[in-house]
Parts: C-alpha cells; sequence; structure tokens
C-alpha cells in the first residue's frame, strides 16, 4: 500500500516536471483556491466578531453590549480609524452600517495598493500579485457577506456571541490568524502591514508575529483616540456614538489579547522559519555527504569517540527548517540505521543559510 502510493507520487512528480506548463497552471489555481479561503476566512473574522451589523440585531441585545465594534490592526485598523474620521466630519453616507462596512473595505482595498508596489519591487512578483488578489478577495467577501437580515447566519452568530467580548477577541484572532497564516504558506500574505513584517522577517530570518505586533499598535492606538472623540448625534442618532475613555481603553487591552492570537496562530501555522539543528552521531563519515546531497546546506563534522565502546565516531551538525527534518532523519536512517540522532530547536540563526527565493 505504502509503496503503491510512494511510486504513484513519484510518477506525478515526474509528469509534472516534464508539462512546466501544466503545473504552472495547477500551482497558480491552488494558490487562487488558498487565496481565495485565505480572504474569506478574514472578511467572515471581521464582519462576525470585530464589527458585527448590530443594526441587525435585537435591540435588546444591543442594549445591553458595552462593546460595539473591536478595533482591529494593520491596514485593518487603518480603515477603521479613516470611516471613524468621516464620521467625525459628519459624512452622512456612513451613518448607515451597511454603507460604513462598504466605504471601511474599499479603505482596506486603496491602502494595499502602495503596500503592493512595495512588496512588488522589495519582495517578489508573484508574492505581491498573490497579496493584492487576496486583499481583493477579502474586500468583495466583506461587502457580499454584509447584511441587514436579522436571519442571516453572520447576524445570527454576531447575535449569540454579541455580550461576550472575550470569545469575540478570540474567534476573530483566529481566524485573522489562519487567515494571515494561509497565505504565509503559499509564498504570499494577507496584505497591510503583513507585506512589511514578511520584508523584514525574510531579511531577519526570524518569526513573523512580533514584527506585525510592532506595526500594529500605533493603528490600535490611533483607532482608540479617535473613537472617543463626540459625534452629531443628528446625523449619527442610530449610531453606538462615541465611547467613554475607559471603554477605548478596554477596547485597546482587548485588541492586544487579539494580536496575540493571532501571532500565536500565524506562528504555530507559518513554520517556514522555524529552523531545528540536528546532532548525528555516527561512524559513517560519508553520511554527511548524503545529507548535503539531499538538502540545501551544509553541515559541520566533529571528531568524537564512543564513551562505552570506546570506538571512534563523527558528530554531524546541520541547521535545517522544520520542514526538512524529518527528510534528514529517513536518509540518516536509511544509511545508519543505529545512528544517533538529536533535534533541537533554535531561535535565531546568523550567518549564510540557504532560503528559497521568493518569487
Amino acid at each position: 500500500m505504502n509503496y503503491a502510493f510512494v511510486r504513484t507520487k513519484k510518477k506525478i512528480k515526474n509528469y509534472l516536471y516534464d508539462h512546466p506548463i501544466f503545473r504552472a497552471i495547477l500551482e497558480n489555481g491552488l494558490m487562487l483556491i488558498i487565496t481565495a479561503i485565505s480572504g474569506l476566512i478574514f472578511a467572515l473574522g471581521f464582519n462576525c466578531f470585530i464589527q458585527p451589523n448590530f443594526e441587525a440585531i435585537d435591540s435588546a441585545i444591543s442594549a445591553e453590549v458595552t462593546i460595539y465594534h473591536l478595533a482591529s490592526c494593520g491596514a485593518s485598523g487603518i480603515s477603521q480609524s479613516l470611516c471613524t474620521i468621516l464620521k467625525l466630519c459628519n459624512v452622512e453616507f456612513v451613518a448607515n452600517d451597511i454603507n460604513y462596512n462598504i466605504m471601511y473595505w474599499v479603505f482596506y482595498l486603496l491602502i494595499n495598493i502602495p503596500l503592493f508596489f512595495i512588496g512588488f519591487f522589495k519582495v517578489g512578483k508573484k508574492f505581491a500579485i498573490y497579496s493584492l488578489i487576496n486583499v481583493a478577495f477579502a474586500s468583495s467577501f466583506g461587502i457580499l457577506l454584509k447584511s441587514n437580515d436579522p436571519n442571516n447566519i453572520l447576524n445570527l452568530i454576531s447575535s449569540a456571541l454579541a455580550k461576550e467580548t472575550v470569545a469575540r477577541v478570540l474567534f476573530a484572532g483566529m481566524c485573522t490568524g489562519i487567515a494571515s497564516a494561509l497565505a504565509y504558506v503559499i509564498g504570499s500574505t494577507a496584505g497591510g502591514t503583513d507585506i512589511i513584517a514578511f520584508y523584514i522577517s525574510e531579511r531577519k530570518s526570524v518569526q513573523i508575529g512580533k514584527y506585525s505586533t510592532f506595526f500594529n499598535l500605533l493603528v490600535v492606538g490611533t483607532y482608540s483616540i479617535l473613537s472617543t472623540l463626540p459625534l452629531n448625534t443628528e446625523i449619527f442618532k442610530d449610531d453606538m456614538g462615541s465611547v467613554a475613555p475607559q471603554t477605548a481603553v478596554i477596547i485597546f487591552l482587548f485588541t492586544l489579547l487579539y494580536m496575540i492570537v493571532i501571532s500565536i496562530v500565524v506562528d504555530t501555522i507559518n513554520t517556514t522559519n522555524k529552523k531545528y539543528e540536528l546532532q548525528i552521531i555516527t561512524p559513517n563519515y560519508n553520511l554527511s555527504q548524503s545529507i548535503i546531497a539531499a538538502i540545501p546546506h551544509g553541515c559541520t563534522i566533529i571528531n568524537g569517540k564512543g564513551g562505552y565502546s570506546g570506538k571512534d565516531l563523527f558528530v554531524i551538525h546541520v541547521s535545517v527548517r522544520k520542514a526538512e527534518v524529518k527528510r534528514v532523519i529517513k536518509i540518516v536512517k536509511e544509511i545508519d540505521n543505529k545512528a544517533f540522532i538529536n533535534v533541537f530547536p533554535m531561535s535565531q540563526v546568523y550567518g549564510k543559510f540557504f532560503k528559497k527565493p521568493i518569487k
């Protein structure tokens, strides 16, 4: 059974290798599907948990809710701030929740256009194009999924969790984190400050989460301050209005939790920059050459002696990505099934470490 699967897999690989056009179509088709799923998940999380349509929720439930809209971060948070500024400027169009939602997603798309050029010229063309497509999908889904129907599935979910702010934060963070991680896995981003964070992360070869958090603090603080400013009650009489300073502080704190959840989810799913050191103890010197031939990394060999056997041994040190660990172990076991292997997680690597070029 296992042999048949391996043989079939090898045939598929050989076929794709011999048909580069078909392989390119298949790869791009899969990337497009994952990009669409990423955009959909982000839009669902935002419309359901961060900025629900309280106009469509039971007024009795809405009256008991302290925090209507949670603060988002990155380009999403900037879009929220711009929509709030429109309210402060008494723009009647955004007085309606549906129109406010449309303006939010329009701003979200526009903000990502200059970031697209940064990604295009500083990171990679394919990377930037799929990042922008991701944003376009999210914006489209965000507008299309918004509804004033109280029986709409998203509004029913929002209604059920309207007073459960912590649950809203956790689910919103999970949705945003999954959306971002799916994009990272295929070599793109969900847009926004993720593009800048990805650029820095690749250059420094570290996890992305902490950079995203750094960029988002200023955005969240700005929105929290704007949310406390008074609105024109004649135009926005049905709006929740400005929030009290203490509520703005609570929103800010909840958003910190939201960002932590995003960071954890992203770094859990996206293991691209996670690295491990393998320490292989073996009497077979040629084992090192087999490892080098199989993976795009070098290794260091140290002469040793077995404490119990007294035999001459070689200690091979090699740094690899998490996805390459199993491959190296398999090679070692096939050549020397008695080899002793230690696996150590690494927080950082300095020096020349091969990374697959970003397209």
